[in-house]
């Protein structure tokens, strides 16, 4: 399902839309890996989905869930649910088993989404999670431009993979980390 929706965005983004992938040479073919990117629209989830062919399993708000047509397709697209206003020790744990068995997942730090920039709400999960599993961060900033000529433009900036020893997280300050981290993502 995957690789059909991939294609089927593909399509409609190249069609319909000024769209580009920048920093392709630092995508990760294998092993555990977090796509982290900011989360400014819906159309995020899309836009990673084109950009990075890799199945990416993201973490998504657990009222998608809730509706039987949505929560067919969510889960049929390799998503798992996350309650935003707890600390979800279930989708940490799912989260946890996709990275042990060297899959991919995405997170949007922030939690839900907010205007471009604003780093103060950054939650330090995905910094507990990269450590925790020893995986690897894929930073990525989602930018989105004005109509130009009647199409949306957008930029996909992939930067260069973080080690989960990079961090710096020994002292458990993920808070501080995932800041710290939101703010790299934004200067992409």
């Amino acid at each position: 399902m995957y690789k059909f929706a991939h294609y089927l965005f593909l399509i409609y983004f190249k069609l319909f839309n000024r769209f580009k992938v920048t920093g392709k040479e630092n995508l990760i073919e294998n092993g555990a890996t977090i796509v982290c990117a900011n989360h400014y629209s819906n159309f995020d989830v899309f836009l990673l989905t084109v950009a990075i062919k890799r199945q990416i399993h993201f973490m998504a708000k657990k009222s998608l869930f809730h509706v039987p047509i949505v929560k067919f397709f969510v889960k049929k697209f390799g998503a798992f649910p996350v309650d935003r206003k707890a600390n979800d020790m279930g989708a940490i744990k799912t989260a946890m088993r996709f990275l042990k068995d060297g899959k991919q997942i995405g997170i949007f730090p922030e939690g839900t989404r907010v205007r471009e920039g604003d780093t103060s709400d950054a939650k330090g999960g995905v910094v507990m999670l990269t450590y925790k599993c020893k995986a690897t961060l894929l930073p990525v900033h989602l930018k989105y431009k004005r109509k130009i000529h009647f199409l949306n433009s957008y930029e996909v900036i992939i930067g260069k993979p973080i080690n989960w020893n990079e961090f710096g997280a020994e002292n458990g300050d993920y808070k501080e980390i995932g800041k710290n981290l939101m703010e790299h993502i934004y200067e992409l």
